[in-house]
């Protein structure tokens, strides 16, 4: 049975007793968050179960499911990724450009985290998606740099925000589509992956003017 929850913040949620070095060691120490979360996960759930036959009734817990990777799909991302095409948000409409007219492209990060993060590596690869499965990445010819195709970002306080730009220009017209991927370094790793989720890029390259 699936049940619909909304994501949770869970750096707000209240830190196991013991926090400051009353465990035997790290591992204990992610045991007793994983055990504070699910309860606090089962007291916004609320699940009930009830048997009509037995007249039973109980009360559904989630606790021992709650493994790392689903924990990581019910957290709030405390990073909040924005992507500007020419200032325009990216949303779920395409964005318009014209062949041969350069475009800017900005992404931003506000940090809503307790901790500070970065710094960022990220690489802007377009594709064009066929329909059929099939992607191709080869549009060296189609797609042309700004610059460089890779953004960086500086590390981000608490409550910061931070922001990156570039521009590129589409010389053929047709729908593009920008991936927005980090590069593997140590700062990534220390971070859960729903924390690292960019929107995705739908450029729309449409005739250049006469």
């Amino acid at each position: 049975m699936a049940i619909q929850v909304d994501k949770f913040n869970f750096e707000s949620f209240p830190e196991p007793p013991g926090e400051d070095g009353h465990f035997a060691n790290a591992k204990q120490l992610e045991e007793e968050r994983q055990e504070a979360r699910g309860l606090e996960i089962n007291s916004k759930l609320g699940v009930r179960w009830r048997i009509l036959s037995l007249k039973r009734t109980g009360e559904a817990s989630v606790e021992g499911l709650l493994n790392q990777l689903v924990l990581e799909h019910l957290q709030l991302a405390p990073l909040q990724w924005d992507v500007l095409v020419d200032g325009q948000p990216c949303d779920c409409e395409a964005a318009a450009c014209r062949v041969g007219d350069p475009i800017r492209l900005e992404v931003r990060l506000t940090n809503r985290s307790l901790r500070s993060v970065g710094p960022f590596a990220l690489t802007v690869v377009p594709f064009q998606d066929h329909q059929n499965g099939t992607h191709n990445y080869d549009l060296h010819r189609a797609v042309s740099f700004v610059g460089s195709s890779t953004f960086y970002l500086g590390a981000v306080q608490p409550s910061g925000q931070s922001a990156c730009l570039g521009a590129l220009l589409f010389l053929y017209t047709g729908d593009f589509f920008l991936h927005i991927r980090f590069h593997e370094d140590s700062t990534r790793k220390e971070l859960p992956p729903s924390w690292l989720c960019l929107p995705s890029v739908h450029v729309r390259a449409l005739e250049g003017r006469a």
